[in-house]
């Protein structure tokens, strides 16, 4: 008897979605509906894998479905897959072929995997909302930058400018309240906005990550953040360690935000400038910065407390 998983690894779109078994040729085509993929899901064997790339939100309801039908669900990070496809030399790219590497990936990489797990509600909720006022700022930047040096438009630029300020205040009063909601999550968001650097919306997105998933230390936390750095060594060749940047770009992107102010601060400036004298460049500097405020961050969660600099500096 075979006791091993049959592993599905399936291209997800936003109208449809293709899948592949491993080690058979056809695919199956299914609409990115609920009612379409429970009936794919329930002539499935019970702990059967079924793996798939993060698509912004298009993936989210088949990775939920699959899990609460005892499915072992799988969620890549597309960087990862784009790297695994040109190490197997594929060639060509259509989904298809994509939902047939990535059912490779997963029958082949399975003993490193993490499966994925549901947020809880909660976290889930602060994950969305920020995630709308990420997509809010970057639009008000685009329009600013395109529109900017056209003096025939400056009153329409600074209307829809200011109606979209509006509507990413109204985000952050959202946060608020589903924080208010939950006196553990306001607490630990409270003391998380004791680091130099981390303001109300960098809190909230650690907040949200640090609940997110259960890390086994402080080292599993750097490497989601995809701060962590990596060698780049070939031979007797030392080059600069790069980062992973696995994991969520947001929390990387207000990771480094909060590693720009704290490098203003009279507690951090010190040893920005140290770095800059180790020849460092600035933006590694200020990466720098950022994940040692992740392991201080991580450090509150586990053990509590604020921030204490002469405790935590030392720790991270």
């Amino acid at each position: 008897m075979n006791d091993k998983p049959t592993v599905y690894g399936v291209d997800v779109s936003k109208a449809t979605q293709v899948v592949a078994q491993y080690g058979v040729q056809e695919v199956v085509l299914i609409e990115n509906r609920p009612e379409a993929m429970v009936r794919w899901l329930r002539g499935l064997r019970r702990g059967s894998i079924v793996a798939m790339e993060a698509t912004g939100a298009h993936h989210r309801a088949l990775a939920a479905l699959a899990h609460a039908t005892g499915m072992q669900v799988f969620v890549f990070n597309p960087q990862t897959l784009k790297h695994y496809a040109k190490g197997i030399g594929q060639r060509g790219k259509t989904d298809p072929i994509d939902a047939h590497m990535i059912a490779r990936y997963a029958m082949h990489e399975q003993p490193k995997l993490v499966a994925w797990e549901p947020p809880t509600p909660e976290t889930d909720a602060l994950l969305q909302l920020l995630q709308r006022r990420d997509r809010l700022v970057k639009a008000k930047q685009m329009l600013s930058q395109s529109l900017s040096g056209m003096p025939a438009l400056k009153a329409e630029r600074r209307a829809v400018t200011a109606n979209l300020q509006r509507m990413i205040d109204r985000l952050e009063l959202l946060m608020r309240v589903q924080l208010a909601k939950q006196p553990p999550l306001a607490q630990l968001h409270r003391r998380l906005c004791t680091i130099v650097g981390v303001g109300f919306v960098v809190g909230t997105e650690l907040v949200a990550c640090l609940t997110r998933f259960r890390f086994k230390g402080v080292e599993a936390f750097i490497a989601y953040t995809g701060l962590d750095p990596r060698p780049n060594n070939s031979g007797q060749h030392r080059g600069r360690r790069i980062l992973s940047k696995h994991g969520p770009a947001l929390l990387r992107k207000l990771l480094y935000i909060a590693g720009m102010a704290a490098a203003k601060s009279k507690l951090f400036k010190p040893l920005y400038q140290s770095l800059l004298a180790r020849a460092f460049k600035t933006t590694e500097a200020i990466i720098i910065l950022g994940r040692k405020i992740a392991r201080i961050a991580f450090a509150l969660y586990r053990f509590g407390g604020v921030f204490n600099a002469e405790k935590h500096l030392k720790v991270a």
